[in-house]
């Protein structure tokens, strides 16, 4: 089932879908690794809808939830 990056748990594994934001945004996540049919791990979310810290491509990352929420994923796909 697809749904957004912003609704991973901590421990959960997905796979990378498709991204769905303007296209400097767009840039920036493909640079950053989020490219279809990449794997990803949440490591943890900050406090009070904070960042998420996931690890991607064996490098950790921290995004915004509004970054997150571009980012459609399928749970499990790790």
């Amino acid at each position: 089932m697809e749904t957004s990056l912003n609704f991973l748990e901590e421990g959960e594994q997905a796979k990378v879908v498709r991204l769905t934001c303007h296209e400097e945004l767009y840039r920036r996540l493909l640079e950053m690794g989020f490219t279809p049919n990449t794997h990803l791990y949440c490591i943890r979310w900050a406090p009070m809808g904070g960042a998420i810290e996931v690890r991607i491509r064996g490098f950790s990352l921290a995004l915004g939830y509004s970054e997150a929420e571009s980012i459609v994923i399928e749970k499990g796909g790790g």
